[in-house]
């Protein structure tokens, strides 16, 4: 059974592809952003993760060693 199900899921998988070739899915439209929220975006996602590694290294210099 789990060979039959595994067999008709390979043979989809052309089927998916042949439809997103042909254009039968439906995309919808993609809409525009400010580029000044992208780049605040950025800012804040990389300055937390740089926060984030330096507050780890502040915490380990902190501890003393036994």
């Amino acid at each position: 059974m789990r060979k039959l199900l595994s067999a008709v899921a390979l043979f989809l998988m052309p089927a998916w592809a042949l439809a997103a070739v042909n254009e039968q899915v439906a995309n919808a439209p993609a809409e525009q952003v400010d580029t000044i929220y992208v780049v605040i975006f950025g800012v804040l996602f990389f300055g937390l993760i740089i926060m984030f590694f330096v507050w780890m290294w502040w915490d380990s210099k902190k501890k003393k060693p036994d």
